[in-house]
């Protein structure tokens, strides 16, 4: 008996996992005579139409390029059949590969030459035409914008070179006024000594030749600056007194403040003078300039241009060098 009950739960058991559910197929109409004949009038409509251009185009489209993907090398071809007999196997190019070709790329086809539909009224060659010229706007157009970096690059470079030197320049004038300064006090120094010289033609009176070509250019500049309002003062007064009148009250402040010099103190500097020392000096470049500035301050004052200091010996001790990258 327990046999028979066990057999029973294992029977039950696979009865079970054994299940299968089918799914409710949905229940369908049937068709109608009426339905069956709107449906058969439908569909003869549809073939009886005439189909239009578009749907012609598009239907010949598909079926060209159906026909077009379709392989051109069947092995049941007499051609091909042909092809195989001279060594041809499917996937190789046609022709003696060369010897090199390990080396060079191998331009050889693997598949014939595709066709390809005209689809305008163009005539032969036109596309290919429309192409080339198309191809050249596009390397002209290519041309003109690497033109313009190069010529941007050009440019910033050109600014860049020119903050620099002008920079540079500033800094010639710099050493310039540096050179005046120490050289006058210098010459006050001496002349201070010296009790029997009249005060009154203590400064120097020394021709524009006589000036270090080194800072030449700095005294030439502020007498031709002079030079130029003093003209320009003198035609303003020219329309309210004469200038040839000479009043013996006015002193000597006086007269100058008039655009008058004094006997005592004119100098004698002739500034349409040819200079040849001061042109060859003025066509060198502007950091050969400072380079020779800054040398001359460091031989005859000890003076460091870039220290804006001034040493007690030759030695300098404590000057870190000569550029002004040193100094940094």
């Amino acid at each position: 008996m327990a046999s028979d009950h066990s057999g029973d739960g294992s029977g039950d058991d696979d009865d079970y996992m054994n299940m299968t559910f089918e799914e409710k197929q949905p229940s369908r109409k049937a068709e109608t005579l009426t339905q069956r004949k709107k449906r058969l009038a439908r569909e003869a409509e549809i073939k009886g139409r005439p189909k239009s251009k578009t749907e012609l185009a598009e239907e010949e489209r598909k079926n060209t390029e159906a026909a077009l993907k379709t392989t051109t090398l069947d092995t049941k071809n007499k051609g091909f059949k042909m092809m195989a007999a001279l060594g041809y196997k499917p996937g190789s190019a046609l022709g003696v590969s060369r010897s090199d070709a390990s080396e060079a790329k191998d331009d050889r086809l693997l598949e014939p030459i595709g066709l390809e539909m005209k689809d305008s009224r163009s005539g032969i060659g036109a596309d290919a035409e429309k192409k080339r010229k198309f191809r050249e706007e596009m390397e002209a157009q290519a041309d003109v914008e690497k033109k313009q970096k190069v010529e941007a690059g050009d440019f910033r470079e050109r600014q860049q070179k020119e903050r620099e030197e002008k920079k540079i320049e500033g800094q010639v004038w710099g050493a310039m006024k540096v050179c005046e300064r120490l050289e006058e006090e210098e010459e006050e120094a001496e002349r201070s000594t010296d009790n029997d010289a009249d005060p009154a033609r203590r400064k120097s009176t020394k021709p524009l030749k006589g000036v270090n070509v080194l800072w030449r250019g700095l005294v030439k500049q502020r007498a031709i600056n002079d030079r130029d309002r003093r003209m320009r003062y003198d035609l303003q007064q020219s329309q309210v007194r004469s200038l040839e009148y000479d009043n013996p009250d006015e002193d000597k402040e006086d007269k100058m403040a008039l655009g008058k010099k004094a006997e005592t103190e004119e100098v004698d500097i002739d500034l349409d003078e040819d200079d040849e020392e001061l042109d060859e000096f003025q066509t060198l470049e502007v950091p050969e300039k400072l380079a020779k500035l800054v040398a001359y301050l460091r031989k005859r004052w000890h003076y460091c241009f870039w220290c804006k200091s001034k040493y007690p010996d030759k030695e300098m001790e404590g000057c870190p060098g000569l550029t002004e990258e040193e100094h940094d």
